[in-house]
């Protein structure tokens, strides 16, 4: 679906709701810059599931950090109790 912005339009309703032209202008200007990149289905699709391989790489990536914390910390604590019979 394509974003469509008549920017002529749009100046000439602001004009006729009493809008001084510099400001209607401007008004017109900004929302010509806000709606000139549009976002497809597409290509946010292709952006979440690069931000989602990211997170699971993340999310692996500190399951094992805490893994070996686990097995390093029960690693001490077995010598520690050994240490001490």
């Amino acid at each position: 679906m394509a974003l469509t912005f008549d920017t002529r339009k749009a100046f000439q309703k602001l004009l006729q709701r009493g809008l001084p032209e510099p400001a209607a202008d401007g008004i017109v200007e900004v929302v010509e810059e806000a709606t000139s990149t549009v976002v497809t289905g597409d290509v946010l699709r292709s952006e979440l599931q690069a931000v989602r391989a990211e997170m699971r790489a993340d999310l692996y990536r500190a399951l094992w950090l805490f893994g070996t914390t686990i097995v390093a910390t029960l690693g001490v604590i077995v010598a520690v109790a050994n240490a001490f019979e």
